[in-house]
Order: structure tokens, then sequence, then C-alpha cells
């Protein structure tokens, strides 16, 4: 796990490395590690100075012309005289890294697709709560496979979660497979979008892909495209959870607050854990982490990718920059907030590596969290890149999502639990990716 998110940063940095070479700019530092500590020179190309820190949890390449610092000696190399280039270019070179990972993301999943074919992924009835006897008074019966709601194809818990959540007090029809026998079975929702159910994503089975190399790419496309919007979904519950102060809502998303936020130890603790249960889940594992640092790294943020890109876009809107000393308090206390979330974070990774909460060999579901990866409530749900959670069809979780350390910004990441007011069911396996320092 360290080794695949060394490369993950390795990847993110040269995107905006390369892309700052090619229009010219400076890049007098590019560093493996946080920029802190002690470093080591291993050597000098292009202008460039190859440093290894000793924290290597991170990464950064020093753009003085991108922003990044506005002190001249801050890099401890001599630098040229500073030249003005256009937005445009500067935009490309902060967006690069994010674009990099997505190519990346791609790319295993291009391999994946070839390799061993499409992962085939299916939720199976983990158990039936007697507090909402909703389903097993309709005759859903504990490994029941769900392959549809109405029209609704079901493909992880999530989708379950998502589409009862969202017909609250509405008749459904549940799409089941039951002995490989198909059944389909009517019910009608509680007021919170609920009925009953602890849900299990078991791990992926592999179909071999036929046709040319053109559909396959196109299939493989289709399914990142897939995953990333239920990341960005899932993340956008994980928000909504931590303004609410970590209190449910009632509306079947997860009770998240700042305890659920977890990083880069938590990414490989139960990355690694994935990896001993079934290898092949590492790799869409990989691509889950490769997206979320996208993702993460265009928030805009101060340090972060997307916190260069709304610079530019107020430049860009103003007609000219925002004032040094106004931009450089923004940058300042959004660094120092960064940090501090960066220490909650890894105080919450730690807690949880000793109390056991990471160990998904041996976790029961609590409510399950939704994105990036994670759980912990009344019941687990995994992602798409989990082996197998159980989620209960009251709730939403997210999972973790891996982060991304990288020059010296922070990212968080948001774990939290999909809770259901059901049983509770073991965990195989979670996913996480939802995110880290950067």
């Amino acid at each position: 796990m360290l080794g695949i998110l060394s490369v993950l940063i390795i990847v993110h940095e040269c995107g905006h490395f390369s892309v700052a070479r090619f229009f010219g700019f400076q890049t007098p530092v590019f560093g493996f590690g946080l920029p802190f500590g002690p470093h080591w020179v291993v050597g000098k190309k292009w202008g460039t100075e190859f440093r290894i820190h000793a924290c290597l949890l991170g990464g950064y390449v020093a753009i003085p012309e991108l922003g990044d610092e506005s002190n001249q000696d801050a890099f401890g190399v001599p630098l040229k005289p500073f030249r003005k280039f256009p937005i445009w270019q500067r935009a490309l070179v902060a967006f690069a890294g994010v674009g990099m990972n997505i190519l990346f993301a791609y790319l295993v999943t291009l391999v994946m697709f070839f390799s061993m074919g499409q992962p085939i992924h299916s939720t199976t009835i983990g158990g039936l709560p007697p507090e909402n006897p909703i389903a097993a008074q309709a005759g859903v019966k504990e490994g029941d496979e769900l392959i549809a709601i109405d029209d609704y194809p079901i493909t992880s818990s999530t989708d379950a979660v998502n589409y009862l959540g969202g017909h609250k007090s509405t008749p459904v029809k549940l799409h089941l497979s039951r002995n490989k026998q198909p059944i389909t079975l009517e019910m009608t929702t509680n007021s919170n979008g609920k009925v009953g159910m602890a849900l299990e994503d078991k791990s992926p089975t592999y179909r071999k892909l036929t046709g040319n190399p053109i559909d396959v790419a196109g299939q493989a496309l289709n399914q990142l495209v897939k995953w990333t919007w239920s990341m960005i979904d899932n993340l956008g519950q994980m928000v909504q959870g931590l303004a609410a102060g970590g209190k449910s809502s009632g509306s079947g998303h997860p009770a998240i607050g700042l305890q659920d936020l977890h990083g880069v130890l938590a990414v490989i603790k139960i990355g690694a854990d994935i990896a001993q249960q079934d290898w092949s889940q590492l790799m869409i594992f990989t691509i889950m982490i490769s997206m979320d640092l996208a993702i993460i790294n265009l928030v805009p943020w101060p340090a972060l990718d997307g916190g260069h890109l709304a610079f530019m876009t107020f430049e860009a809107i103003r007609g000219r920059p925002m004032g040094e000393r106004a931009q450089g308090e923004i940058v300042k206390w959004g660094f120092m907030g960064l940090m501090v979330l960066m220490v909650v974070i890894m105080a919450n990774d730690v807690t949880a590596l000793f109390t056991g909460k990471l160990d998904i060999r041996k976790r029961e579901p609590v409510s399950a969290k939704d994105k990036g990866a994670e759980s912990k409530s009344s019941e687990s749900k995994s992602s798409d890149s989990n082996s197998s959670d159980s989620k209960s069809v009251e709730s939403k979780s997210t999972e973790p999502k891996a982060a991304e350390p990288q020059s010296a910004e922070t990212k968080a990441t948001g774990s939290s639990t999909d809770s259901a007011a059901t049983d509770e069911k073991k965990n195989d396996s979670a996913a996480p990716q939802e995110s880290n320092s950067k």
C-alpha cells in the first residue's frame, strides 16, 4: 500500500512537473515526501533539484511562478527572474496533477478490463431487522440477491439506499434472485425511505469481455465514470453530515462527525487487509484512490490545486490578480486550517488503528458509511472497491477516501457509515477511498 500511494503521488506531481516544464515555468525542486525535516538531494537535472524527504507520505513540485511561494529564497536554490504567464497556462499547470491521476485511473481500469474482465458486483440481503419488518412481511429472505428496484438496476448497496431514500412512503417492486430463480416482491417504504434490509456488497466476479479493443475501452470509461459519480455523490453526503454536526438528518444519510474523518493510515491499513483477502480488489482500490485524489485536489481550498484554480478564476473575472497581501492571508489561514485538520485525521487514524475499528476482517457492521469507504454505525456498506460490506437499506454511508500527500498541503478524508435501523451483520471487507493529506 505504501508503494501504491507513492506511485499515485509521483504520478500526480509528474503531471505538474511535465506541463510546467513544457510552458517554461521554473521547477527548482521536485520533492518526494512532505517538505519539512531532513532531506537528501538525489540529483539535479533540467534546472531541478530532486529531493527525498524523511517523511515519505507526500510529494511536491516547487513552481514559484504559479504563486506557490512569494519568498524567492524559500526553496533554498537560486532562481531566475520571474516571468508572467497567461492564466490559461497557469491553469493547465495547476490542473495537470489532477489530469494525470484521472489518466492513471483510466489506464488501470483498462488493464483490469483487458486482463481480468469487467467487475460484476452483487448485493445480497444480509439481515432483516425486526424493528422494521416491511421487507420481511413482503417475503424477502436473508440470502436473496437484489437485482433491481422497479426498473432501476442495483449494482451496490449504495444504489439501493439512494433509490429507496428518494422514494419515501412509496410503493416499490424489488426484483430478487433466490436460488437462481427470479422473484418480484411489492412493498411500500416508510417515511424515511427504508424497508428493513441489511445489505451486503459481495466481492465482484469478473466477466471477460468480447468485442474489439475500442468497445472494451469504451466500457472501461463508462465504468470509471460511474464509479466517479458515485464517489462525488458520497462525498457530498459526507459534507452534509459534517455540516449537520454529525447528527443524522433522518433521510437515510449517514451521521458523520469529525471523529469519522480518516486519512493515509486508514487507507494503508484497509488496503492491506483487502489485498490479503482478495488481491484482485487492490486494482479497484487503486483506481478509487487515484480518482479520489483528483476529486479532493479540485476542492477550492488554499494550498490545494483547486485553490490555485479559484484564485485564477477570480483574476480572470476581475481582470487583475488579487492583492498579494489578501491572497497571502487567505493562503496562510487556509494552510493552517489544513494542518489542524491533518492533526485531527492522524489522531482519528491512530485511535481507530489501536481500537481495531480499521480491521475490516473482524469488524461487524455498524451503520454503514458511504464515500470513499468505511463503516461506522449500525451497518456497513461498501464501495465498488470493497469485497463485501454489509449495509442497510435504511441508510447511507461514506467510504474513506484515500488521500494524497503532496506539496505542503493537506487533505481530509471522510469516513462515515451507513446507518440503518436494522441488525448488524459481519463485514467481510470495506474499501476506503476518501482522502488524506496532500
